[in-house]
């Protein structure tokens, strides 16, 4: 989804109420200042609690070849649950959707992510498995889940809110660095900019993120990430739990047969992380 990107990032407004008297307001009519968006974030990261996501993203390379400038784009759609524990997201049930300029879009496929594994069926690559195994697993050499970056972490939002102003009520936009987003010197260089908008909660209901980087490799030029990310229903009582392991076949084990026809079936060529 790929998921290509380096999670989100922001810090927390904290929200100033004006001093009214005491002997002007009662507990009645007093208001509490809506909480700050980190802190609204931190409430929700709770066993048992979850939030339903719609993602849209797209990576777009420039490079050239045979003296040719040549471009290349892939457009992914994700839409599903993400499940949290304490305090970060633990797991996520979600259907992809992947196309390309040059290419007819493949089958959207289901993803089930939990902890470092992920699990891939649709119809078509159930149909190409052995019988009664109709998931692929695979696991992430990686200590983290790159599925699992389509959410958003308090360490993230902290970083992009201390790196932009409110536009609007409840909307904030900012820039930052590459390196810096990513929290990587060796990121290389390149400019983010990010755009988030909170409902009356100061819950995250959209977060828009632009990113572009250049090099001077011969695979591209210049490579720009777009993510448009909506959350809802925040707090939705949820439990993903992984597939059966006598319904899963791993993917190092398929034959190159077996290979081809799951990705013509619309696995994800390189794996889904």
């Amino acid at each position: 989804m790929k998921l290509f990107f380096a999670s989100l990032a922001t810090t927390a407004a904290v929200v100033c109420a004006a001093a009214v008297p005491a002997q002007a307001a009662s507990l009645a009519t007093m208001q509490a200042a809506p909480t700050d968006p980190v802190k609204a974030l931190k409430a929700q990261l709770l066993p048992g609690k979850g939030v339903k996501i719609t993602e849209l993203s797209s990576i777009t390379l420039e490079f050239t070849a045979n003296d040719q400038a040549m471009q290349v784009q892939v457009n992914t759609r994700t839409d599903g649950t993400l499940a949290f524990g304490k305090g970060n997201v633990a797991a996520g049930d979600l259907r992809v959707r992947m196309s390309s300029r040059q290419k007819a879009a493949k089958p959207p496929y289901r993803v089930i992510a939990e902890g470092r594994n992920a699990y891939v069926t649709n119809a078509g690559i159930a149909k190409a498995l052995p019988a009664g195994r109709p998931w692929i697993g695979a696991r992430t050499g990686d200590h983290e889940n790159s599925i699992l970056d389509t959410g958003i972490t308090p360490a993230d939002l902290t970083f992009m809110l201390a790196n932009s102003s409110e536009v609007a009520t409840g909307e904030y936009q900012g820039t930052s660095t590459l390196a810096a987003y990513r929290h990587n010197k060796a990121a290389g260089d390149g400019d983010v900019e990010f755009h988030l908008y909170f409902d009356k909660n100061n819950l995250l209901t959209r977060a828009v993120v632009d990113s572009t980087s250049t090099s001077d490799s011969d695979a591209y030029e210049q490579m720009a990430f777009h993510t448009d990310t909506k959350f809802s229903g925040w707090g939705v009582k949820t439990k993903i739990t992984a597939p059966a392991a006598t319904k899963v076949i791993s993917e190092k084990k398929l034959n190159a047969k077996t290979r081809q026809a799951v990705i013509k079936a619309g696995y994800p060529e390189f794996g889904p992380f």
